[in-house]
């Protein structure tokens, strides 16, 4: 069934999609790709300016296995109650999982998210040229996908601050409010890579696990440079953030550990057809990677944070 949200009627009364232009752009994401197809010059000028080290000039450097999506004019905007594009009182786009993929409508645009070759091309709308390329729109649309790809490949998309010291990554997982922001900054004061302070990308690798960089942050890494989409670091542990009046870090429980990291899982952790594979994502990386709790303060230094939790990992 066509989708009234792209169609334009031609004068023969046959409906067809209206694309931006007949440019092009490569996401080069880790474990394949996404080629975005029917943009115009200046919305590919944008792509490459917000994410140099992920978009490419074109698919010459596809590699693993690449999904397509393509760009739309939307002729009105979605019309949708506020209720239906809110949780927990802040936007969030409505996500509804289909057989050809994922219908993922927002304010201002609206996008079926392809989630195999055997779907087909995915595609992405807007009514105006350069909504389609910000990053309430373009980025919404990634964490989405990303998420989903991640599943697939035996990973996940968590919610947490990602911190590279030492060449390895320390994951810093927690609901919003437990601090993920605010270590980060402490972080990048003292030198530490960052990935990202929202959410980060772990897959599955030779040995252990692998967090990726990915063209989606928070706040604060929209302020900093990306790391591009070729980088990736050795998974150190998983830290589960609590508030407390000192600090501290205890050894935590495999099924608690699991329950906690299930509720950091957006995008997925809400879709019967995804428990099964996440449920099995979760159970590997907690059997592999060291799980510990920290309380800390916000007044705590990042130096003394690392001394407690790289104690902690030792004995987990």
């Amino acid at each position: 069934m066509l989708n009234p949200w792209v169609l334009i009627q031609r004068p023969n009364g046959l409906a067809t999609e209206v694309p931006w232009g007949r440019h092009r752009a490569w996401f080069d994401l880790p474990g394949g790709g996404l080629l975005v197809t029917g943009l115009n010059a200046e919305q590919v000028i944008a792509l490459r300016r917000s994410y140099p080290g992920f978009v490419k000039e074109d698919d010459a450097a596809a590699s693993g296995e690449a999904l397509a999506c393509r760009a739309r004019r939307l002729p009105e905007k979605p019309d949708l109650p506020a209720a239906d594009l809110t949780r927990d009182g802040q936007y969030a786009p409505r996500i509804v999982l289909g057989a050809d993929g994922i219908d993922l409508t927002g304010i201002n645009f609206r996008a079926l998210v392809p989630l195999s070759p055997d779907c087909g091309p995915g595609w992405l709308g807007a009514v105006e040229a350069l909504e389609l390329v910000q990053a309430s729109v373009i980025e919404n649309f990634l964490r989405v996908f990303t998420a989903h790809q991640a599943v697939r490949r035996g990973g996940v998309v968590l919610h947490s601050a990602g911190l590279v010291v030492d060449g390895r990554a320390f994951l810093f997982a927690g609901r919003s409010g437990a601090g993920k922001t605010t270590l980060t900054r402490k972080g990048h004061a003292a030198g530490a890579g960052v990935l990202s302070d929202d959410i980060n990308l772990v897959l599955p690798a030779a040995g252990g696990y692998q967090a990726h960089a990915v063209p989606f942050t928070g706040e604060f890494g929209r302020t900093l440079a990306h790391p591009g989409g070729r980088a990736a670091y050795p998974v150190a542990g998983l830290v589960l953030l609590d508030r407390g009046e000192r600090l501290g870090v205890a050894p935590i429980r495999a099924a608690t550990a699991i329950a906690r990291l299930l509720v950091a899982c957006p995008f997925v952790n809400m879709e019967a057809a995804t428990s099964a594979s996440l449920f099995d994502a979760l159970t590997g990386m907690v059997a592999r990677l060291p799980v510990i709790a920290l309380r800390c303060r916000r007044d705590d230094g990042f130096a003394t944070i690392m001394t407690a939790v790289t104690e902690g990992f030792a004995h987990a």
